[in-house]
């Protein structure tokens, strides 16, 4: 009877599990962000230079009117809070080297992808507490603006530490960006 019972609850536990998965996947299809048509001219264009742990890349950043509202009024990134970043490959040496500039910095390519991170309430609650970012939400998209769908979990792994920057890695720099 011992082993029925674990067999029964085991049997429960994984029924459960796959239900949650089943659900956390249709709030993850439902969560898509939509593409920020027209950001370069209704964004704010605060942050450009080289990506960081991206040695190959170049990162062009864009707040919308509610972060940099937020950021200039208390240095925190309310819900409806956008950021668009330019993903941008670098130029290559004839050895396979990122090229530097005179300054050292690296020296841009094609945009190759845009990010964008959106802020709303409840957004985490799906998300186990390594993933939580602080209700923000992360998509890929193609430079003609179609989603990639790709699995934006590194970011959001990379993203958790950072609770005392709002989850951003350049707050001091949309902050600084305040008239």
């Amino acid at each position: 009877m011992n082993n029925y019972r674990k067999a029964i609850i085991g049997i429960a536990v994984i029924l459960s599990g796959a239900t949650a998965l089943w659900a956390a996947d249709d709030l993850l299809q439902d969560r898509a962000l939509e593409y920020p048509t027209g950001y370069r001219d209704t964004f704010t264009e605060y942050f450009r230079g080289d990506r960081l742990f991206e040695h190959d890349q170049v990162i062009r950043i864009y707040a919308n009117d509610v972060a940099l509202d937020g950021a200039k009024l208390d240095g925190m990134l309310p819900y409806g809070s956008v950021l668009v970043a330019e993903l941008f490959t670098t130029i290559e040496d004839e050895d396979g080297d990122v090229k530097e500039s005179a300054i050292g910095r690296r020296i841009s390519g094609p945009m190759k992808a845009i990010a964008v991170m959106e802020r709303q309430s409840g957004w985490d609650e799906q998300y186990p507490e390594e993933l939580k970012v602080g209700d923000w939400e992360f998509d890929l998209f193609s430079t003609a603006g179609e989603n990639l769908n790709k699995d934006m979990t590194a970011c959001r792994a990379c993203h958790n530490p950072l609770s005392d920057s709002e989850f951003v890695f350049s707050l001091e720099h949309l902050i600084a960006a305040q008239p």
